[in-house]
């Protein structure tokens, strides 16, 4: 079937990408290949099995793209973004198809435009916790069935390394030293390999948990899936920090958000040359566009009352 030939191709495709780059296995190209899944099952279903390098036939891609660009925005309600991103794994794979001498040109390039991302779209709230809130979160966990170690655990390493998601996907066991309270060897963005700091009350529901374990996985965030132990996945990850963020009436919190969190506070007491460094950034530029909480209008008046104070108005 040419479903399955597709398939081949597609697998032949990443295993080459990850020949080239091991380190992005588990996050750019599981991504791509999610995205590729879900156009080879809309060719097999909607565009009678149509092969992806059929020579003949690579003039119909473009109305082909189109028709799944339709079928992801009124089906599956995907927004501009996400189409986006779709069409860009499958850009990816045409690309590594010509170079390849599979096919002879990229049958899509030039051809089909990026969607438009509204500024709805673009904007995605984004929540600084407070000291207040963040022990607010950190006891009514503790108190709750309906959150369990690795809750906790998420939640304080996040606000105590301000680390990237894909950092704290990727923690090991055997990346973790508790007696010194450090973690170690993480590959970061660019492929930096950093170390990050860890206190007490971390490193205590670390412990506790590492007892609690019976399995043989690596990770040291798991889940189980039909009975068995894998390591948990960057999408549950979210949805635990979303269940969190409820706690104190926050409806879409993202780990993106504490990661922030944690760099502006370290911010307003240590400098932004020290939460630059903290945050792994390559300068206080990112940090400071980024990361920093802007002052409100209100605080803004307020210091300004203390001035004038200070001078006699």
């Amino acid at each position: 079937m040419e479903n399955n030939k597709n398939w081949e191709i597609y697998e032949e495709y990443l295993n080459s990408c990850i020949v080239r780059n091991e380190s992005v296995k588990n996050t750019t190209y599981r991504t791509y290949s999610n995205s590729m899944k879900q156009f080879i099952e809309y060719l097999q279903q909607y565009e009678n099995n149509y092969y992806l390098l059929d020579k003949k036939k690579s003039k119909n891609m473009v109305g082909i793209l189109e028709r799944y660009i339709r079928h992801c925005r009124e089906i599956k309600g995907n927004n501009a973004r996400t189409i986006n991103n779709k069409i860009t794994a499958i850009s990816s794979f045409y690309i590594w198809a010509v170079k390849r001498d599979l096919i002879e040109v990229h049958p899509f390039r030039d051809k089909l435009d990026r969607l438009k991302v509204t500024d709805v779209e673009k904007r995605r709230k984004s929540y600084y916790l407070s000291s207040k809130e963040i022990v607010e979160i950190q006891v009514k966990m503790k108190l709750s069935e309906k959150y369990d170690l690795q809750d906790q655990i998420i939640f304080n390493l996040i606000i105590d390394t301000g680390c990237r998601i894909s950092a704290l996907h990727s923690i090991k066991i055997s990346n973790l030293d508790l007696e010194n309270g450090i973690i170690f060897g993480i590959v970061e963005k660019e492929q930096k390999i950093v170390e990050f700091a860890i206190f007490e009350e971390t490193i205590e529901l670390i412990k506790e948990w590492l007892k609690c374990r019976n399995d043989c996985i690596e990770h040291l965030l798991i889940t189980k899936y039909n009975g068995v132990f894998k390591q948990i996945s960057k999408s549950t990850i979210r949805d635990r920090v979303r269940k969190i963020g409820k706690l104190v009436g926050i409806d879409n919190l993202y780990p993106h958000s504490l990661r922030k969190t944690s760099i502006n506070l370290l911010a307003e007491v240590g400098g932004i040359d020290l939460a630059s460094e903290f945050a792994n950034h390559s300068g206080v530029d990112v940090t400071k566009k980024h990361y920093i909480r802007k002052t409100t209008t209100v605080e803004k008046k307020s210091k300004l009352l203390e001035m004038r104070k200070k001078i006699g108005f």
